[in-house]
């Protein structure tokens, strides 16, 4: 795996004077968990940071079904592409806990960009390593099967707290994990169950034990080396 740190967010890396700059553009409100962040299909007019907490960007089905095709923590920003497409919201996007939320209007942006060059570098970097990330995760969606993506999934995500090395605890609900991974319930329970006689994890409620990255990577090793990049967060 290669470990990209902040690929959700172009502001941390910004002098300090850019910050303020950012700072003095903002507004702030909290919403709770359930709140929506996005709307699917609606225009968006703002960029919109979690300061802190966690949101899933997710898609429905025409019948209904959910599909979470990411999911945001700590200082990632949402609505990149839109604010410069100007398509509508091409997902939902949902705090899974109390959140923070800053949003920054397309006007203002456009003025910042204008003013510091260094936010569109950076904006630029978010993009492109954001695609990369989708892109590997479309990839594994069409290649690989259900047992493969769950032992997958699990890896990134615990990856994703800085490459721990005992046991890792993943506060994510099967339901959840479901929509990420596309699958029905009783199918990754099947393979949760399966999972567990092998030793690798342990399922609980609303959270996954997994138990040592390196028993992943000695069994399933052609999964998880690999050169795919990884969102990681400073816990």
């Amino acid at each position: 795996m290669i470990p990209l740190a902040d690929p959700h967010d172009f502001y941390a890396a910004q002098p300090s004077s850019v910050r303020a700059a950012i700072d003095a553009a903002s507004t702030y409100r909290d919403l709770p968990k359930g709140g929506q962040v996005m709307w699917q299909g609606e225009p968006s007019h703002h960029l919109h940071q979690v300061i802190f907490g966690e949101v899933k960007v997710s898609s429905v089905s025409r019948d209904g079904r959910e599909t979470v095709v990411a999911l945001i923590r700590d200082g990632g920003w949402v609505s990149l592409s839109e604010i410069f497409s100007g398509l509508p919201g091409n997902a939902d996007v949902t705090a899974l806990t109390p959140i923070r939320l800053r949003s920054v209007s397309r006007a203002a942006l456009l003025v910042l960009m204008r003013e510091h060059p260094t936010i569109a570098e950076e904006l630029l970097r978010v993009l492109s390593q954001r695609f990369s990330i989708l892109y590997h995760s479309s990839v594994d969606r069409s290649v690989l099967s259900l047992k493969e993506r769950v032992i997958k999934a699990l890896y990134i995500q615990a990856y994703s707290h800085g490459v721990p090395t005992g046991e890792v605890t993943i506060m994510l609900p099967q339901e959840e994990l479901a929509k990420m991974l596309d699958a029905g319930r009783q199918a990754l329970n099947r393979v949760l169950q399966e999972l567990q006689r092998e030793g690798l994890i342990e399922s609980g409620y609303g959270a996954v034990r997994l138990l040592g990255l390196a028993a992943v990577q000695k069994t399933y090793g052609y999964l998880v080396d690999v050169g795919q990049p990884v969102a990681v967060y400073r816990d």
